[in-house]
């Protein structure tokens, strides 16, 4: 991982160059190696999508003849859009181009409250299609990524790709460029941690467990300063047991499995993953309840908002994962898509105008990250003068905390004990004081500082 760069030190250089008329096209640069490059020619500029093997010419006036090479031509800017994958919508509320997604294949599962009267895309004629695939709407369609194989910055690099068809590609480098440097602060401020979480991000999908080794996950948890050294395949995937033995390390499991039974969704989680007594099942992530997913902020019909915001938006994804596992970073940050799954409460927060604004969107945003190297995770290394207080479990039981360790119950060990037991004692004391902290933090969840129903994103 590179380290964190300022923003106003990012090399982006913006040479217009005027192709005809009053249009002309900037040139910026590609980063982040995300599967995509832009070059701009005498009368036009040519977007190479190297993952589909395409290649995209977009022209201001006429089309231009004699040009080889070229599988699609899109005149610019478009004015009217249609969407098969969500993370279209989202670029398009980040840019500032709302106004032009006009259809979608199925209007009901877009979550930005900001848009208009979204028709089915079957009724509807639009200049482009932004698609998972480069065939859905014949020469109408552009891909782009829809699986996980990319990291959180490449993936939301992509932001370039959708602007060139607006020619827009100057404020999507620079929204970029912020997004970009916030996520390497993050990231670089949570390498210094003294005791790493051990954090694994799962799913059931064609009836059978998987450990999720994607590089968009495993980056995030790296980014978080847990340790996700993945297991190695299992060797009978379709045994729950050798799943289990897996992930049984585990203080934090992130999930993604498509679960229906909403109100009881973590029941569903445990009998889908085979743990009929989660409690005694001698897994940490079980005793400690921390399950967490990335729907928990929707719209009224509960489709998350995830899959349209989340991957424009990687730093603040860290962020949320950063505030599950060491909530001292930013004692005041209010997680926007994590959802507690350990709970008895699915606490869903619905998108709506108290937590979005359409005039100033907080997609467009991004707060200032300081760089620090002082945050280790215990005692006294929080961001700011907030603490942590202690808060009650459902069955009324509570336990004080502070620091991603916990304070100590007892006075220090008396002096005298040899060197080799006090080592061995001190091992067991650290585990055992972490434990009883990451429980406690599963309770703060549901019932502390951080209650999703009071979430008022800035």
């Amino acid at each position: 991982m590179k380290l964190f760069k300022i923003a106003t030190a990012v090399a982006l250089i913006y040479n217009a160059q005027t192709v005809g008329g009053d249009c002309s096209f900037d040139e910026i640069s590609v980063e982040s190696s995300p599967g995509f490059t832009i070059s701009i020619e005498k009368e036009y500029k040519m977007l190479e999508d190297t993952r589909s093997q395409m290649k995209y010419g977009l022209y201001c006036d006429s089309q231009p003849s004699n040009v080889d090479g070229i599988d699609r031509w899109f005149k610019v800017p478009v004015s009217s859009v249609g969407v098969r994958i969500p993370l279209a919508s989202g670029f398009l509320e980040a840019l500032g181009h709302r106004d032009t997604l006009k259809a979608a294949e199925s209007p009901g599962n877009l979550t930005n409250i900001c848009l208009g009267n979204i028709q089915p895309l079957e009724s509807s004629t639009v200049d482009i299609v932004f698609s998972t695939n480069t065939t859905s709407d014949g020469e109408k369609t552009v891909a782009l990524p829809a699986d996980d194989t990319l990291t959180p910055l490449q993936k939301a690099e992509w932001i370039k790709f959708v602007a060139a068809f607006y020619n827009d590609e100057k404020a999507a480098s620079s929204l970029y460029s912020s997004i970009s440097a916030a996520y390497e602060c993050h990231w670089s401020n949570l390498q210094h941690l003294a005791q790493q979480p051990h954090a694994y991000w799962v799913q059931y999908a064609d009836k059978q467990p998987q450990i999720i080794d994607s590089a968009y996950q495993k980056s995030l948890l790296a980014g978080a300063g847990a340790t996700n050294d993945t297991k190695e395949p299992l060797s009978d995937p379709t045994d729950p047991s050798k799943f289990q033995e897996a992930i049984k390390d585990a203080d934090f499991v992130f999930d993604q499995t498509f679960l229906t039974e909403y109100g009881q969704r973590a029941s569903e989680w445990y009998e889908k993953f085979a743990y009929p007594d989660p409690q005694n099942s001698g897994a940490s992530f079980l005793r400690s309840r921390n399950i967490w997913r990335t729907d928990g902020y929707t719209s009224k019909d509960g489709v998350s908002n995830f899959p349209e915001f989340g991957y424009v938006r990687p730093d603040l994804v860290l962020q949320d994962i950063i505030s599950v596992m060491e909530p001292t970073y930013e004692p005041k940050y209010q997680r926007r898509w994590m959802l507690w799954l350990g709970g008895t409460n699915e606490n869903t927060v619905v998108i709506d105008s108290s937590n979005y604004n359409c005039d100033s969107p907080w997609i467009t945003q991004v707060a200032k990250c300081e760089a620090r190297t002082d945050f280790t995770g215990e005692d006294g290394s929080s961001s700011d003068s907030s603490s942590d207080s202690s808060s009650s479990d459902d069955e009324g039981k509570s336990e004080g905390s502070s620091g991603r360790a916990g304070k100590i119950a007892g006075g220090v060990v008396a002096a005298a004990a040899v060197i080799a037991l006090a080592v061995v004692a001190l091992h067991y004391y650290n585990k055992r004081r972490r434990n009883l902290r990451i429980q406690a933090l599963a309770q703060q969840a549901e019932f502390g500082g951080h209650s999703p129903q009071a979430r008022r994103f800035s």
